[in-house]
């Protein structure tokens, strides 16, 4: 049954967070926004620019270990470690290893895909609440293979996909010369058509926070130091010291939501999987729609502003330097595919995902405190899965059934 109005408190003003006001906003309550950034301006401003619902597979998985040393070791490869870092990053790499198993696999999967399912539609009824349908294209995504064998190593992710009704198919030359004329690549070409992806994330996140402040939400730029909960009551203190009361807080702050989450409950298996991109302004060519290199883990978009290199995964502590040297060599590997590429003008940028052990986002009530509920650890699908949650939470503030199991999005899963 609806709740009556109430006033709620959410932390994180990225694709999550944003899309949970507006969402909120609209349904009746009282919504204070809050981050220590402008809108869209923390993960959500760098990542790859795309809806990717056909990804229901998980990161670990059988026998992705043995992959590790070759990633580590290959210049261009899709992972690197800090490994002045390794102590902190060793807990969190145990967890996602015991998370690599069959069933494991099967279980993420159908929790991932009973989101993605969603993605389309809940997409298209905040950008047109929003008035930013215009800013969403529908290309499909284009992937690139070296090798057939390196194909066939990934190919159990797109089958696994199709079994959820995201399909993909093979391009002959003529069929990626006409989906990607820009490229230049005579290995394996895939085409999965149930992508979409946006001409600027960033913009795109804004305007959902600005049509919930036009609502009447209230958007406050600080930083949340202290959260609590009693009988009733929720609150958050800030750096400005003011403290927020309310009725209900909503915790989507992407990687830094287990520092708050310890405060109220534990820290969950989360750990930052950082991610860099060049932007290049001027790139000389169209490339239509994204392309990803299945081999080398990255993936090339193009945005109102330019081309977008993003990708690989580095380890490190939440606080550590940024190495750009990532980000540099996703441009070597982008001219592999586009030999006329021109990089003139270019920008730098690395960026947090926050990642679950299990690939699955944490999407619950706080087991201790009903008036707190968590919507954080999206990994690579924040931006994805943004609308999508932000349904789910109002759903939960409501006190209405979801029409989905929400069992494997608990906040208390590893501990049961």
């Amino acid at each position: 049954m609806d709740a009556s109005p109430l006033h709620c408190i959410v932390i994180g003003a990225g694709a999550v967070g944003a899309s949970c006001a507006l969402q909120l906003v609209d349904e009746g309550h009282r919504v204070t926004l809050v981050d220590r950034l402008d809108p869209g301006m923390g993960t959500s401003y760098g990542n790859a620019a795309c809806i990717s619902p056909s990804q229901v597979g998980p990161y670990s998985y059988p026998g992705v270990w043995k992959n590790i040393p070759r990633w580590l070791l290959t210049r261009e490869g899709p992972m690197t470690i800090r490994w002045g870092d390794l102590p902190w990053t060793t807990k969190w790499l145990w967890s996602f290893w015991r998370q690599g198993t069959a069933a494991a696999v099967e279980c993420g999967a159908a929790a991932q895909a009973a989101l993605m399912t969603r993605v389309h539609d809940d997409y298209e009824h905040l950008l047109r609440r929003s008035g930013q349908l215009d800013i969403l294209r529908d290309e499909g995504l284009v992937v690139l293979y070296d090798t057939e064998a390196g194909f066939e190593a990934d190919r159990w992710r797109y089958e696994l996909g199709a079994r959820y009704g995201f399909g993909y198919e093979r391009l002959d030359v003529a069929g990626l010369k006409q989906r990607r004329p820009a490229i230049r690549h005579d290995g394996v070409a895939l085409f999965v058509p149930s992508w979409k992806h946006t001409l600027d994330p960033a913009r795109m996140t804004a305007g959902f926070a600005s049509a919930a402040v036009e609502a009447g939400a209230r958007l406050v730029k600080d930083a949340v130091e202290q959260v609590s909960a009693g009988e009733g009551q929720v609150s958050a203190r800030l750096a400005s010291g003011e403290t927020l009361n309310a009725d209900r807080l909503v915790i989507a702050a992407g990687p830094w939501s287990n520092r708050l989450a310890e405060q109220l409950d534990y820290p969950v298996p989360m750990g930052p999987k950082r991610g860099y991109h060049t932007m290049i302004g001027e790139p000389g060519l169209d490339l239509v729609g994204p392309v990803m290199s299945g081999n080398r883990a990255f993936v090339m978009t193009p945005l109102a502003d330019g081309l977008r290199l993003a990708g690989t995964a580095e380890f490190a502590r939440l606080d550590a330097a940024p190495d750009y040297r990532r980000a540099r060599v996703l441009v070597e590997s982008a001219r592999r595919y586009l030999p006329d590429l021109q990089t003139g003008r270019s920008s730098e940028w690395m960026g947090q995902r926050p990642m679950m052990a299990d690939s699955v986002p944490v999407i619950s009530p706080s087991p201790a405190h009903p008036g707190v509920i968590y919507a954080f650890g999206h990994g690579h699908y924040g931006l994805t899965q943004g609308p999508t949650t932000a349904r789910i939470v109002a759903d939960l503030v409501a006190g209405r059934d979801t029409g989905m199991d929400l069992a494997p999005y608990r906040f208390d899963r590893f501990r049961r």
